[in-house]
């Protein structure tokens, strides 16, 4: 038996092309179709309060985190507080958080949140882009909230597609957009950080639709053509069916067959 010859690079790169575009005719038919990674590099995926219908089932829900931070002589000290998924980050500098009179540190709390469930939506022609953040920042112990730092810091944000802007609320009833930059990267932005609040990466680019999701008026729509459908075939089936069968037999006399006339019965008269 003589050995397979191996592939050649160039036989290999023909393919892979073709596996790909056979990829993109079977899948891409009325589809919206995301393209496959570029390179060999490690990219980690988006981690979701709620997960859109293309995530499927592999997204891991991100939960709340606390951090403390410590007042080093009476001053904050210099730290970075992050998200539990590390998808928003805050850089605080020395000095960033106000010192209270018998209180030794501040408790950072973000809370990752679902943006569908607050009550403001974003301005028009921007859209959710992933989760919303409540940052919340307290002295303990006397847990009373940290006003306006002294210092500002930044906030960075990581989004699951292209970033526009970052929005801040302070109670989720209304937002506002902060002057944000690109770190490096479209998924990736930043802006000044001075006050606890919620916070929502946003985008420009439209959402993707799941193209096989049916509207309920399509679903009542599709089930009433059925229905008629059913009628209307069992109606016909039923109406040749009397036709092949012939008329009923109508009411007459026994042994006389339908429609013909029945014989004269004549009397003999009798003699006198």
């Amino acid at each position: 038996m003589t050995p397979a010859k191996p592939l050649k690079p160039v036989r290999i790169g023909i393919l892979l092309a073709a596996a790909y575009a056979a990829a993109v005719v079977v899948t891409g038919a009325g589809h919206p179709v995301r393209p496959l990674y570029d390179g060999a590099g490690f990219s980690v995926p988006y981690r979701w309060v709620k997960a859109p219908w293309y995530v499927g089932s592999y997204n891991v829900k991100p939960k709340a985190l606390i951090t403390a931070i410590p007042f080093e002589n009476g001053i904050s000290a210099l730290t970075g507080v992050s998200s539990e998924d590390s998808q928003l980050v805050l850089n605080l500098p020395k000095g960033a958080i106000p010192a209270r009179a018998g209180d030794t540190s501040v408790v950072a709390s973000i809370t990752p949140l679902d943006p569908a469930k607050t009550a403001a939506q974003p301005p028009e022609g921007l859209r959710p882009n992933g989760n919303a953040y409540h940052v919340e920042l307290a002295y303990q112990p006397s847990k009373e909230p940290v006003p306006t730092l002294a210092v500002p810091g930044n906030v960075i944000m990581v989004v699951p597609d292209d970033a526009d802007t970052i929005l801040y609320s302070a109670s989720g009833k209304g937002w506002q957009k902060l002057d944000s930059h690109l770190l490096g990267d479209p998924t990736s932005v930043g802006a000044t950080f001075d006050k606890a609040g919620y916070y929502l990466g946003t985008t420009t680019l439209p959402e993707y639709k799941n193209p096989n999701k049916k509207s309920n008026l399509q679903t009542l729509g599709a089930a009433v053509v059925t229905v008629v459908l059913a009628l209307t075939v069992g109606f016909f089936a039923l109406a040749g069916r009397r036709r092949h069968t012939g008329a009923p037999q109508t009411g007459g006399r026994p042994g006389v067959k339908s429609g013909a006339r029945p014989a004269r019965t004549v009397r003999k008269k009798k003699k006198r």
